[in-house]
């Protein structure tokens, strides 16, 4: 198992004609879920929720090809989502500057072994 390695997958894209920024942050996740990294290592932002959009013909989903796997899903754990991806947040996530009411998990919480 993956005790030491951590995954920052950030999003920033908003808006539907961004969708795809939405779903290849999507398969990375998916990738390293599949390579052993666990969601408690994974720390998720996704500015825009594109499986709930409007214009979304398939809703609840997101696929990165027309013929391809849901990538959404209900076992997908976003830590910052929608206007929580800030650069503020980001910076502060990455440097370990989070005020005490920050979550575990929203916690990059990795030391010399990382």
């Amino acid at each position: 198992p993956h005790t030491s390695t951590w995954a920052l997958l950030v999003c920033t894209s908003r808006y539907w004609f961004n969708y795809r920024h939405v779903a290849n942050t999507l398969a990375v996740y998916r990738t390293i879920k599949r390579l052993g990294i666990p969601d408690d290592r994974i720390i998720l932002f996704l500015a825009d929720d594109m499986a709930c959009n409007p214009r979304n013909a398939k809703a609840g989903c997101v696929y990165s090809t027309p013929q391809g796997h849901d990538l959404y899903g209900e076992d997908v754990e976003v830590d910052f989502r929608g206007k929580e991806v800030t650069a503020e947040n980001l910076v502060r996530t990455i440097t370990g500057r989070q005020t005490e009411d920050v979550p575990r998990n929203r916690r990059l919480l990795t030391d010399e072994g990382s």
